[in-house]
């Protein structure tokens, strides 16, 4: 069963009405800086796939397309930072 979930909504028009709503107050979100990429030549990126919580994936979703980047760099920045990789 797909419980409260609203049926023929794609997540961007979601999105955009929650964006364009005047009642809501936004919720803050601490981001890290962004840390510069060190890539070398022989690190040729690999799949990664993970179980995120729907909430935290949708907060990815979303930074990532105000920030105009991917989501993998976003992924990618963050855990080179969490794991001391700079």
């Amino acid at each position: 069963m797909t419980g409260d979930r609203k049926k023929g909504v794609s997540i961007g028009a979601a999105m955009k009405q929650r964006m364009g709503s005047q009642e809501e107050t936004p919720t803050q979100v601490h981001v890290p800086d962004p840390v510069p990429l060190k890539t070398e030549e022989t690190d040729v990126p690999e799949s990664f796939n993970t179980r995120l919580p729907r909430s935290l994936q949708r907060r990815l979703k979303v930074y990532a397309a105000e920030e105009g980047v991917k989501i993998q760099d976003v992924v990618q920045r963050a855990l080179e930072k969490y794991l001391g990789k700079t």
